[in-house]
């Protein structure tokens, strides 16, 4: 094969499994000229969105780009058709169309919005279905569906087998809280899991600097993942394009709360209690 003929693109093999469904081939064809692109180079738009969802699930709904596994940075759509553009010998213009692509993608991949859930939990190896009583085992989907708000965690069905202490963990909480407070903070993670604020609760942990009370912000960013929001809480009750952040997230963490007093909480209350 000549270096100059077209051919479909190839997932590098320096990204991660994670990221595999993000970075999926377009076209799964390495002999034959890629359908979407003329001897001409012109681009016929609406094959090159059906060859970029060939392989993989894509939909657009409130605003973003979401998979099988949770949502899609809309900047690494945007590098993977201009790597798609240029590795198919498109020189010139790259910026335009691929910004051109992009936006046609939108409408290709459009959906309507899913309502959630409350009874699911979802993970990367399936569903947790919140079906369980107290001290028995969920039932467990080992199937991934589509969701808004995966966390980044799998879930092992097998834990109810054998007894499980997080030590390292727990040992870190028993340093910072009283133990009342640990179950306080079990109780309000647990709220978190499912896309539902019918809790009608918010969690404060004060303390003094240097405790250790923003470790548990960063485990919770590992469990979460792009569930989660970190930022300003203020800026919730201020900012009403901060507020645009919270859509299909789980918690918001705020890691160093201001103590200047807001001049109203209204719509601070209104999510919570929502």
């Amino acid at each position: 094969m000549s270096r100059n003929e077209k051919t479909a693109p190839y997932e590098p093999t320096a990204i991660g499994s994670e990221q595999s469904s993000i970075y999926n081939s377009i076209i799964a064809q390495t002999s034959e000229k890629v359908k979407w692109l003329s001897d001409e180079n012109k681009i016929d738009e609406p094959m090159f969105c059906e060859c970029f969802c060939a392989h993989r699930e894509l939909w657009y709904l409130s605003g973003q780009f979401c998979s099988i596994d949770g949502t899609v940075d809309g900047e690494q759509i945007r590098a993977e058709i201009s790597r798609t553009l240029t590795e198919n010998g498109i020189k010139s213009g790259v910026t335009n169309k691929t910004n051109a692509l992009f936006e046609i993608l939108k409408l290709h991949c459009h959906a309507e919005p899913i309502i959630p859930r409350l009874d699911e939990i979802h993970v990367r190896n399936g569903v947790i279905k919140v079906d369980g009583r107290m001290g028995e085992p969920p039932t467990f989907i080992p199937q991934k569906r589509f969701c808004v708000n995966h966390l980044n965690i799998d879930y092992d069905p097998q834990i109810w087998r054998h007894q499980y202490y997080p030590g390292k963990f727990m040992d870190f909480l028993c340093g910072l809280l009283d133990f009342e407070d640990i179950q306080t903070l079990q109780e309000y993670l647990g709220y978190c899991l499912i896309p539902t604020t019918k809790a009608q609760k918010a969690l404060f942990i004060i303390g003094s600097g240097g405790e250790g009370k923003s470790r548990i912000g960063v485990v919770l960013n590992e469990i979460f993942g792009s569930s989660m929001l970190s930022g300003d809480f203020q800026r919730v009750e201020n900012d009403k394009f901060f507020r645009y952040n919270l859509r299909n997230k789980l918690i918001m963490n705020d890691d160093d709360m201001q103590l200047t007093a807001l001049k109203s909480t209204g719509i601070i209350k209104n999510i919570i209690t929502a």
